[in-house]
Parts: structure tokens; sequence; C-alpha cells
């Protein structure tokens, strides 16, 4: 018999003659097969003579040939029409490992984006048994620092893998074939591309699974294995505005835009100023132009094209922190029509300039204190914006709604809120009193109600209302018939209405009215709450159908879960039809709104969706959350923004990414005719935080605490990455954990979420712990447990909820929680420390001076409430002196807070100072603060320095509730940092580069002392 040829390296010289197959692959032909095709073939055509040796091995080597050759197209063929991720290892099958061997000679991060995702399993459970990777995980980044080492681990893996594969290949073909037929040699390629599909086909199976399996256990959650800086990360990298976010896509699929930090006119050479412009990107062309040029403020808050795709229209802050708003416009076309040696010129003037299409100063538009945004355009009249219009002032609520001409700034009213007229707003004030003085003598008077929100129809007709009343801030949906009449179609008492439908801040509520005419009759959906239906009212808000005319209840669309409110809508862009709602328990979830009316002729949409939905979620994987942010009117292309809690491979690093998913429709021709295919496809626009692939970032865990009294409560927690996994588990590091920070949402009608947290990520990078708690009176979880927090409870039971989720922590040896993921404690009891904003600063200034003073070592409040109700003296200034907001505010402190100023004082943390025992408070706070007015923290300042408690003050000119600019965030993070570590002994990292880009805030220390005397003993 004749041996086997000497293996070639196909990597070197791919036209060298291959004089054997594959190595991957056993030889599958012997000479004697040889022999005896030779034997066969000349007895068929009668012409038989004994093959010589010589003769024997020419046809040996000619069927190896023939067959590498077959191998090599055939298994290329196969695997182009499968899943693009085992491209590699198609390749690797018929060509071997050679290839595989050069590119890891490439380096560490050439060979993580090359191989599959179980190959990579693979080689990490290998390097895992060579020893070097059982390290800690804060030794990551000395990988960089071992290449020889990861390299000779890799080969290694890469041998041993090669022979595996050949036995395995040897095998399996000796049991689907017997070696001494002769037919085989004959259809020797098609057997061994069989051999190969099979194959293939079951290892697919398996690495999918494991990949899927090992991507959701391991450390980084499908990151890319890389060499990370460091876990400690700048404070301009964390708290820096995202590099590009809200995408938009133009209606007729021309133009991307989106927000993203740029040049101003003021500095142009200067490429970040810290402001977020607007820029264009033409997609056939792929150019790109900058259209705003702002240096003092964000150019916008919300935008959106034109129908026509000419302009774009954008709610822009008159100034910073005020919450009150214009409406600009700026046309695209000029800037695509300039040549691109004068666009990148950045002393060349911008083509166009936006304008402002609110001339009246004293005029704000279309976002409120609460409240939706209310800005629409109309294909009817692309040349037009409708948006909701006030003065400023204490009745900046109670909206009209105006049409604005984008081209000539014109300005319409088209509705007229009754609040806008004197004699209407005397009327009303007038009914309600009435209806007050009857409701002390049991008599019973419907209030007169007041638009707060307008709802349009398909024809841009604002026929629906959301309305309370002044006199106890009961809500009400109302809808006016094509007749022109209107009519109340659901109503409900302040107690029961979900806060969640009006938003805790502007822009951010979820009612919503959707008109629809159909053979049936002028009906329309509504997103409301407390409706019985079925004998049974839902807890959670739902989305009901109604006829107009009659206010016939006629059917439930979507809505009514058990654990989460609906929390937002994705509509179609056409005809503005609601075809998928979010739900929030612990994560976001999606979903099409299920079944059509049979005449609305409409279901092939909605199977349409449910493909489109069922192909998205596949796509990512599922420690991601999606949420659909803008679609071209044809519905061809969506805007998709997918998260993670720490930066995902599939965001090329970024905790978050933009994505472009598109449809095709293409028709194909059949014997019997032709049928349609639809083709899906996405891809990544860009991530939004790029900046953040070279650090470790912390992971996010929603975990749940009983309250003392049973109530569930779901939090969140934030903790550094784990040390490697062993048999499955995370280890805890050894020692007692880290410092836990007690982080409290503001609201109190709010939640927290699950997702990128820049603010968990700093404290997690800097050694600590995060606990944020949705306590009883969050929205999203049910018009019940918001209730839990109202009427005065937002000083009992919601701290109790805090300080009780805090014990939870940090519960040790305790037999009850053996089971809880991830393991107790996740802090120690005598180091925590409590933070939040606005009504997050107030709890946080409550937990340092309450009963519970000595559960904290430090309290951070930024723009705090520290005084509440009759002993606030701040409150008629709060909100610009709303009657809403205030009448809101005296639901949720109750009749003793709000009328009775010796329990106001009670409830208030800045007349509980004396009980602050060895801890510090930090106070930062906005100087125009129009929620929580700056004399809050001046007024606390004073009772520190009356009692001798240690912390500071530190305020910031020209900014309001919330710190925006980027020099001022920057330096208040830096001294909150400093201020933290100093209360916990921690090391106080180098601030380096930080230092020049908040050089200049606009901050003003009041206050600071690291110990402090009473102010009797002089101190001060």
């Amino acid at each position: 018999p004749i041996s086997r040829a000497t293996t070639q390296d196909t990597t070197t010289d791919t036209t060298k003659k291959k004089t054997r197959p594959s190595p991957a692959h056993p030889t599958r032909i012997s000479s004697h097969f040889a022999r005896d095709h030779l034997i066969a073939t000349r007895r068929a055509t009668m012409s038989y003579k004994k093959p010589s040796e010589i003769e024997i091995k020419a046809e040996l080597d000619k069927k190896i040939q023939e067959e590498t050759r077959s191998d090599d197209i055939k298994a290329n063929e196969f695997m182009q029409g499968n899943n693009s991720s085992k491209q590699q290892r198609a390749e690797r099958i018929p060509t071997g490992f050679s290839q595989r061997a050069s590119t890891v000679k490439a380096g560490w991060d050439a060979r993580v984006k090359e191989e599959t995702k179980a190959d990579d399993i693979k080689a990490r459970e290998f390097s895992n048994t060579t020893g070097w990777s059982k390290k800690r995980a804060e030794d990551v980044p000395s990988l960089a620092e071992k290449p020889s080492q990861v390299k000779s681990s890799i080969e290694a893996n890469v041998e041993k893998e090669s022979e595996s594969d050949d036995a395995k290949s040897r095998i399996y073909l000796k049991k689907t074939a017997k070696e001494t037929s002769v037919s085989r040699i004959l259809e020797g390629p098609d057997h061994v591309k069989g051999g190969i599909e099979a194959r293939v086909e079951n290892e697919r199976a398996g690495a999918d699974e494991k990949a899927r399996k090992f991507l959701e256990e391991t450390t980084y959650r499908g990151v890319e294995a890389r060499t990370f800086k460091s876990t400690l990360i700048p404070l301009s990298v964390l708290f820096s505005k995202p590099h590009k976010d809200q995408v938009r896509i133009s209606p007729d699929g021309t133009y991307l835009a989106w927000r993203s930090r740029g040049r101003s006119m003021a500095d142009p050479n200067e490429l970040d100023n810290g402001v977020r412009n607007i820029f264009v990107k033409h997609r056939e062309s792929s150019k790109i132009r900058q259209v705003t040029y702002y240096n003092d403020l964000d150019a916008c808050v919300h935008f959106a094209f034109t129908p026509d795709d000419k302009s774009i229209a954008f709610l822009r802050e008159t100034k910073r922190g005020n919450e009150s708003y214009h409406l600009f416009a700026i046309d695209i076309d000029p800037f695509f029509d300039q040549d691109d040696a004068k666009a990148s010129d950045p002393n060349s003037p911008p083509p166009a300039r936006p304008r402002n299409l609110i001339t009246d100063p004293n005029m704000t538009c279309g976002i409120g204190f609460v409240g939706g945004v209310q800005m629409w355009t109309s294909s009817e009249s692309p040349r037009h914006v409708y948006v909701s219009t006030s003065q400023i002032g204490p009745y900046a609520l109670f909206w009209d709604i105006s049409r604005v001409d984008i081209d000539s700034v014109q300005l319409t009213t088209v509705e007229t809120n009754v609040m806008s007229t004197k004699w209407g707003m005397i009327r009303v004030i007038i009914l309600t009193f009435i209806a007050r003085i009857l409701s002390f003598c049991c008599i019973k008077m419907k209030p007169p109600t007041v638009p707060i929100q307008w709802f349009p129809d398909g024809e841009m007709s604002f026929r629906g209302r959301l309305e309370v009343n002044l006199l106890n801030l009961g809500a009400s949906f109302s809808a006016r018939s094509k007749k022109g009449k209107w009519k109340t179609l659901h109503s409900c008492s302040f107690e029961d209405t979900n806060l969640q439908l009006m938003g805790s801040t502007g822009g951010s509520g979820t009612a919503r009215m959707e008109f629809r005419s159909s053979r049936s009759g002028d009906q329309v959906d509504i997103h409301l709450c407390a409706f019985k239906s079925g004998g049974k009212t839902s807890d959670t808000t739902t989305y009901d159908r109604f006829d107009i005319n009659t206010g016939q209840y006629l059917k439930r669309v979507a809505g009514g879960k058990a654990k989460s409110d609906i929390t937002g809508f994705v509509a179609h862009p056409m005809d503005g039809r609601a075809q998928f709602v979010y739900y929030e328990w612990e994560k976001t979830s999606l979903e099409v709104i299920p079944g059509t009316d049979g005449d609305d002729n409409l279901d092939w949409r909605k199977t349409f969706v449910e493909d489109d939905l069922r192909y998205i979620r596949s796509y990512f994987q599922p420690s991601m959350t999606f949420k659909i942010v803008s679609r071209q009117q044809s519905d061809d292309a969506w805007v998709l923004y997918a998260e993670s809690d720490i930066g995902h491979s599939m965001c090329k690093g970024s905790p978050s990414a933009y994505f472009l998913f598109t449809r095709t429709a293409t028709t194909v021709r059949k014997v019997n005719g032709t049928s349609s295919e639809v083709k899906r496809n996405i891809e990544l626009i860009f991530p939004s935080r790029p900046e953040m692939k070279s650090y470790k970032l912390a992971r996010m865990d929603p975990v749940h605490v009983k309250a003392r009294d049973g109530e569930d409560l779901l939090c969140y927690l934030s903790r550094n990455p784990p040390l490697p996994m062993i048999k499955g588990v995370h280890p805890e590091p050894p020692g007692p954990p880290p410092p836990l920070v007690m982080m409290i949402h503001g609201g109190p009608q709010a939640r927290d979420s699950w997702g990128y947290n820049p603010l968990c990520q700093f404290l997690c990078s800097r050694g600590f712990r995060v606990l944020q708690v949705n306590y009883r009176g969050s929205t999203g979880f049910g018009a019940r447990f918001l209730r839990l927090g109202m009427n005065g409870e937002f000083y009992k039971s919601v701290q109790a909820d805090i300080v009780d989720a805090a014990k939870y922590a940090t519960r040790n040896n305790d037999t009850e929680c053996d089971d809880v993921d991830p393991p107790l404690p996740w802090g120690d009891i005598d180091q925590l420390a409590i933070l939040g904003g606005s009504f997050g600063g107030y709890s946080a200034l409550w937990g340092i001076t309450s009963s519970d003073s000595g559960l904290y070592k430090c309290a951070v409040a930024i723009c705090p409430i520290s005084s509440v109700g009759a002993a606030d003296e701040q409150a008629k200034k709060a909100f610009g002196g709303s009657p809403i907001i205030a009448k809101y505010w005296h639901r949720v402190f109750g009749k003793d807070v709000s009328k009775k100023r010796t329990i106001a004082m009670k409830a208030s943390p800045m007349y509980h100072i004396g009980k602050v025992t060895n801890a510090s408070i930090g106070l930062y706070h906005g100087e125009n603060d129009p929620r929580a007015p700056i004399e809050h923290s001046y007024n606390m300042l004073k009772e520190l320095k009356r009692y001798g408690v240690a912390g500071e003050l530190v305020t910031f000119s020209g900014e309001g509730h919330g710190i925006s600019k980027d020099e001022n965030f920057l330096y208040m993070y830096y001294r909150i940092e400093e201020f933290l570590c100093k209360q916990f002994g921690m090391e106080l990292f180098d601030a380096g580069e930080d230092t020049k880009k908040f050089k200049q805030n606009t901050a003003t220390v009041k206050w600071s002392a690291e110990y402090a005397k009473k102010e009797d003993e002089g101190a001060f």
C-alpha cells in the first residue's frame, strides 16, 4: 500500500499542489480502493489490463486532489447559507487549523474577533486548566503583560482541538460508510460533504446552547475578552453626556439625525464643547452635517423631522434650568447643498440658522412640569407644527393648542383652554368654590374640569383631553364627537389616579388617546387607570376602547398586567395606531398589542410586527433590553435602542447602542406562481458610549426585599465585577463587604430601572456598592402600591421601606437568607451611606436626622427639600406657584402635614438636626432651582452650624433642579467623591486631567467643615 503524503501548508502558498486531504479529516481513499476502482472501470470498458503500481498511485493522487477541491467548495457553499457566526468554523473543516494558527500570532484581540463563540469557550476552559486565568478579576489587566503565555495556551488548545476533530471525523465516517465499498469512491465528495453537514449541524446545536449559557453566566456577560484599563473610571468619562443619543430616521428614510457633542460658532476649532447639538446624516451619500452650533446649553430636549424631510423642529430650554421651552426649526437642504470642503471648514459660517418660532418671551410650549410631550406634525400640512402653548407662571400647565407655520413664523391658536381667558378663569374658580361649600353640606356637585393635556385625531383635530378638577384633583378623559359634543368617558378620584399617566417630570407622562373611525362607529382607545371591567377594577393601567357618541365601553385592548403598568407605546408611523406596548417589572419588555377588529383590515400588519418583534428578540441577547425609538413613514426601517447594565460586545463595548432594523419584501417566481419573501436585517448604527469599552463596569441585579409589613420591594443592587466563576458560581471576595450606598430616587412618584446608570458606576468604581429602592409610592407597579405612599406616608412607611432595605442588605449568618442571590450580606451595618436628589435628597436628610439616624455614617443630598407642608416657607415659589402642583403636594403630604405647622415640623429634616451624631451631611444645590428653591439648603446650613454638624454646602450659579453643565456636574461629583471617601477612610484617587475640565465651574463652597463645634462655642 502507498503511504500517506506529507501534509501541505496551505497558508503559505495557496497555488501549491495539494497532495492530501485537509488535516482536519482522515484520508478517505486507500491504495486498494484505487486499484479496485481501476479494475472495475477497465472491465466495464472491456479494456481490462492489470494496473501497475505507478498507475494506482497516479489514480489515488488524482482522486485525492479532486476530493480536496470539492470539499473546499462544497463546505464553503454549505456554510454560506447558514449562520455567519459559523463561517470561520466551516472554513476550518476543509483547510485545517493552519489559518487559525496564523490568527493566533496576530494577537489576542484579533483572535477574539475572528473565532467562534464555541471556540472562545473551549479556549477559556483550556486556559483555566493551565492556571493562568485562575487569578482574581482584578488581575485581568495583567494579560497584556503575558502575551507569550496567552499565545502558547491558545496554540496548545488549537493543537488539542485539531487532533480531536480528526478523530471525530474518522469515527463518524466509519460509522456512516464502509470503506471497502467501491461505490463510495465514485460518490466520495458527496459522501464527505454529507459527513461535514451532519457534523456541523450536530455541533451547531450544542455550541449555540453552550455559548448562550456561557454568555449568561460569564463574568462580563458577553463582553469581548480584552485588556481593561482599570476599574477606576474617570469622572469625565462617567458623567460626560453620551456621544450620540436621540437617533431619529426621517419620514421618507433619507436622513438619520441625532444629538451629539460638537462645535460651536463661539470657538469653531473646539470639536467638543460639551454641548449637544443636532447632526444629520444623508443615508445614501453617508455625508454628515452639524446643523446647530449652540455653546451655552444643549440644542434641544426633543426634536422631530417635518413630514416633507426638509426641516427639523425642536424644543429648547430658554434658560438653563428654568424648565420653560420655545419651539425652533432648522432647514436641512442648505447644509447638504454646501460642498464638502466648505462644510468641513471650522471657520465657515453655517448655511442656515435655527429660527425661534415662539416670538413671545413670556410664552412656554411643548413640555411642562408634568405630562407628556405635546408637539405634533401632520403629513397633510408638512410645514406646520402643532404644539401646546401657555404663558409662563402659575397657570402654565393649562395649555392652549397652537399651529405654527415654520416658514412665516405665524402662530394660530386652534384650541383654547378655559383658564386662558379672564372670564373662563373666574367661572372655574367660582364653580369650584361653590362645589366646595356644598360638599360641607353633604350636597354633591360635579366640580368644573380644566384640560392639562390634549390629544389629536388623524386629521389634527384636537378631540381628546385629559382634565383635572381643582377641588380634589380628580382626573377624567373627555372626547369630542364629530358633531362637536364633548363627553366624559372615564373619571376617577385623585386617590385612584395612577400618576404613571401624568409623569413626575416634563415629558414623562404616558396618558394616551387614539381616535379610530371604522364601520363600527366613532371610537377612541384610552390609556387610563382604575377602570372597572367585568366586575373587576384593574390595579395596573389599561388601554381600553370606548364609543365616543354613546360613551359605552367596548373592549380592553391591552394592559391589566399583574405587576406592571403600561409604561409606553409604539405607534405605526402612517396612521398613528398603537402596535406595541411597553411594560416594566424588573426589566423593560415590549409586546405586540393583541388582535385587531376584522373590519380594520389590519390583521396582516399584526402578523408582520409579530414576526418583526420575534426577529429582533432573537438578535439581541437575553441580558439586553431594547426599545423602538423611531420608524420610517413606510415602516421599512426602524431605529432601535439596545441597552445593558455593563459594556456589551454587541454594542462594541458600550453599555448601549443604536441599531437600524430594515425589512424588505421581494417577489420570488415559482413553478405554480409567485410569492413574496420578507428579508429582515439589523445593523449597528453606532454605540452611544464608546469610551466605556476600555473599562470594567459594575453589573446591576434586580433583588427583592420584604418590608416590615410584608410588602415586596423591587430593588437594584450594583456591585463591582465578581471573581471568576467556580463551578458555575461567582464566589464573594474574602473579608467584609465594601461600604454600601443607599441611592434613593426622587419623585416620589417615580421609579428606579434596570440598565446602565453612571452614578452607580461611579460609586462602584470607587469601591462602594449601591442599593436602589423602589419604595411604596413608586410608579409603574399599579395604583395600590402607589397609594401606599400617599396621604402623609412619605415620612413614615416610605422611609421605613428604605430602612428595611438597608437592614436587610446587611443581614449576616441568617439561615432564612441562605438562598438569596446575590448572597447576603451586601453591605456592612457599620458602613452605610444614603444619597439622593430632589425627594431622594429629602429621604437622605430624613434618614440622617430621624430616629434611625445612627444607621448611616453620612448623607449626600442634591437639590433637596428640607422642610415640607405648613413648615415650608418656600412652597409658594416652588413649581412657579402652580395651583395644580400645590394640590398634588397637599395630597402627598396629607391633611395634617399640609395644614398643621407642628406636625409639618415633625416631618421636616431641618428641625431634627440635633439628632445627628457622628455623621456628616453634604449638600449640593442649583441656585436657580424652580422646584426646590435654594433656600431649602440655606436653611439647612443654618441648622448645621447651630448644632455643629460636619459637612459642606456647594451651590452652583446658573443651574436649576439638577446640575447639567459639564464643568459643574464634574466638579459636584468630584466633591461628592471626596466627601464620601473621607467619611469611610477610603483612598481618594487623583482626578488627573479631570481637574482641568471642571476648572471653569460656577460653584461656590458656602461651607465646609470636617469637624464642627456648636455655634455658641464660636466655631462659626
